[in-house]
């Protein structure tokens, strides 16, 4: 079975990409690859997750990705990762308590840079490793 272990965001600025993603996600830089001031990845992880954020030449084969529509992250108190969120000036675009939540009551939100996720104190079914 295959198991998810990378997403990868595409971002203009690297560095200000790092400091914002690594901040928001709590996750911890641990690789650089290619000339990251022009085309190159940095990599982040919480240990078990990838998340490569990546800026490529926009005539490459993913330079224009579709169909990923957002990604989604447990964490351990709703509360204090919304207000790291805000700080970090994420908007939220749907609070877990409201009555179109969803199933999973999540807290849906989209980045300056327009990068839609997720946050769920419960997780989603099919998943494990909810640790609380």
């Amino acid at each position: 079975m295959a198991k998810l272990r990378h997403v990868a965001i595409k971002c203009d600025d690297l560095h200000s990409a790092s400091k914002f993603y690594s901040a928001l996600f709590e996750m911890e830089e641990v690789g650089r690859g290619g000339d990251i001031d022009k085309l190159g990845a940095i990599y982040l992880s919480d240990g078990t997750v990838s998340l490569a954020l990546i800026k490529v030449d926009p005539d490459h084969v993913n330079g224009k990705p579709e169909g990923l529509n957002h990604v989604g992250f447990v964490v351990p108190d709703m509360d204090s990762a919304v207000q790291r969120a805000k700080s970090l000036g994420v908007e939220i675009l749907v609070d877990p308590v409201a009555e179109h939540a969803g199933v999973t009551w999540e807290t849906k939100m989209r980045t300056p840079d327009g990068v839609y996720f997720d946050f769920s104190s419960q997780g989603w079914p099919g998943i494990s490793g909810v640790d609380h």
